[in-house]
């Protein structure tokens, strides 16, 4: 995978905040109401969305539950709070600026972890899943939607020439989300293509034990 800085992906996607749910809502719609259906949400439930992005997801989640929604963007923020002032589920929501690859949060924190579209846009994916793994309760689930490398075929070719122009507009397209997921040592439970053309994959997953692999 091409390297890129974590200030860069946060000044594309801040572009992209007047036209991000434009551009990427109902594309990637399915996507994301798959991953909170999976979700064993219950009253008090605790949950961390990594790459909360302009919201999309706030309306969709179990009443009663506590999130945190954090992203790279503060433009991105300010058009998820005002999406989420509006929503009424009784959930407790808050907000913060935060790089998926340095999560500010103690060991063992969250019932749940969802990361919707996040994987492919960081420049070191293994590092995001050891810290999404990191701040899960032992038991708890892990949830990731992402597109991911289609296998050794004339797609996942087309994929790897592809992906340093991707890069510029902030995300990957070569890489298989499955092997960082693995690599961290979260259990992969199962693996859901989602519309359109099953381009994207619904993950879930779940925290087995205390442990986090190296990131070295």
């Amino acid at each position: 995978m091409v390297k890129i800085n974590s200030n860069y992906i946060g000044k594309v996607y801040s572009l992209y905040s007047p036209v991000y749910d434009l551009i990427f809502g109902k594309i990637m719609e399915q996507g994301r109401k798959k991953a909170i259906g999976m979700l064993n949400a219950n009253g008090g439930s605790k949950i961390l969305e990594i790459g909360v992005g302009t919201g999309l997801t706030i309306g969709l989640y179990p009443s009663n539950c506590s999130i945190v929604g954090i992203d790279i963007s503060e433009k991105m923020l300010t058009k998820a709070r005002k999406r989420a002032s509006k929503v009424r589920n009784n959930n407790h929501i808050t907000f913060k600026v935060m790089d998926a690859l340095n999560l500010d949060f103690e060991d063992n924190t969250f019932d749940a972890v969802v990361a919707s579209y996040v994987v492919t846009t960081v420049s070191d994916p293994l590092r995001v899943c050891n810290e999404m793994k990191r701040v899960c309760k032992d038991g708890g689930q892990i949830i990731v939607v992402n597109h991911s490398r289609s296998g050794n075929g004339f797609l996942g070719k087309l994929e790897d020439i592809i992906s340093p122009l991707c890069w510029k507009v902030g995300f990957a397209t070569d890489l298989n989300v499955l092997e960082p997921l693995e690599s961290s040592g979260i259990n992969v439970d199962q693996v859901v293509p989602v519309r359109p053309f099953k381009l994207y994959k619904v993950i879930q997953g779940t925290k087995i034990d205390g442990l986090v692999k190296s990131q070295n």
